[in-house]
């Protein structure tokens, strides 16, 4: 990636991809108050569908060959599975007792049983890494892509054994979680995407136009995104306004443990002497998390406290404008460094 493209992304994001993420939120919110009926249906098709062409044109630049040596890369991997399991559940939940046990509580903004329920849906909400949406952030920003499919295989086949042990220490609640409900998301959003993506690349790899075709699905990207974005808003357009107090609140929380999570994952590769392709993939899946399984859990295992699952169906609304926003911050540390290292070429010319 030149500089003068990083540049040219970084300008576009800048002045009009917020606006269009805006607008997508707002005209989802409209939609959400004039079809209510509707939204339940519309979600339920609407975001597999944007998934799966948020992610598709990601899985197109991969190659197998880089996938097998990222699997492969025990170092890589092990750092990952410490930073994912041993640290970001915890991290999490040390945020959320913080904000809403010592502060939302302790002001009055909440009383002692909301908060109890509301805190409980943040710890499901950090308990499961993603292995769905992290690929298409990565990919936005430029990590190895490669690294990032090979994680989320990793961690579908780790949070199985993880999950339960985790709910149940920090919520104290047990818990089974269903492999068919992983092996679903993986199948649909990572092994389908995939065998699609390898599909283009071996039928169109070799000819000239192979990066008009990537340059095209980018913009496919872009738009399934903000479909998704506004499918999503529609869906839970109503309950916004029932939950808008409890949204700010939870929102306080997601943002710093996005934010925290991101560039704890980030710094310490950096420190490891990992790039910074290797360091955003990393990033990015340590503090991506997988809302299916939150909301999935706060369903079956707290279906007597209600506001454990609002809280968890909060966090699809919250993650992908916060995770846009470091996309963005992203975007402009590569760029910087760029320049630095352009700079430094230049003095060491001189």
């Amino acid at each position: 990636m030149t500089e003068e493209n990083i540049t040219k992304q970084l300008d576009l994001g800048t002045l009009f991809f917020p606006v269009f993420v805006i607008v997508a939120i707002v005209l989802g919110l409209i939609l959400g108050f004039m079809f209510g009926t509707e939204s339940s249906r519309i979600a339920t098709y609407g975001i597999p569908v944007g998934l799966f062409f948020m992610i598709y044109p990601a899985m197109a630049k991969v190659r197998l060959n880089d996938m097998a040596k990222s699997i492969k890369n025990i170092r890589t991997v092990g750092l990952m599975v410490l930073l994912n399991y041993a640290i970001a559940p915890f991290l999490v939940a040390g945020i959320g007792y913080l904000f809403i046990d010592m502060i939302f509580l302790r002001f009055g903004l909440l009383s002692s049983d909301i908060s109890s329920q509301v805190l409980v849906g943040i710890i499901l909400l950090g308990v499961a890494p993603c292995i769905a949406m992290v690929m298409v952030w990565t990919d936005l920003a430029h990590g190895n892509l490669p690294l990032g499919v090979s994680f989320v295989a990793w961690n579908s086949i780790i949070q199985i054994m993880t999950t339960p042990f985790l709910v149940y220490f920090l919520a104290r609640t047990s818990v089974t979680i269903s492999p068919f409900l992983i092996l679903e998301s993986v199948f649909f959003y990572l092994i389908l995407p995939l065998l699609a993506g390898m599909i283009t690349r071996s039928l169109m790899e070799n000819k000239k136009y192979f990066s008009r075709i990537l340059s095209d699905l980018g913009s496919v990207q872009t738009i399934a995104l903000l479909l998704t974005i506004l499918v999503i808003f529609w869906g839970e357009g109503n309950g916004i306004i029932d939950t808008s107090s409890l949204i700010w609140m939870v929102g306080v929380v997601m943002v710093i443990f996005y934010f925290v999570l991101f560039h704890f994952g980030y710094l310490i590769s950096r420190r490891a002497g990992y790039s910074y392709s290797d360091s955003t993939s990393i990033g990015f899946t340590v503090s991506a998390r997988d809302f299916e399984i939150s909301i999935a859990i706060a369903i079956a295992a707290f279906a007597a406290y209600p506001y454990v699952a609002i809280t968890t169906a909060i966090g699809p609304l919250l993650e992908i404008p916060i995770m846009l926003l470091l996309v963005w911050v992203q975007l402009g540390r590569e760029r910087r460094m760029i320049v630095s290292k352009r700079i430094r070429s230049m003095e060491a010319f001189k």
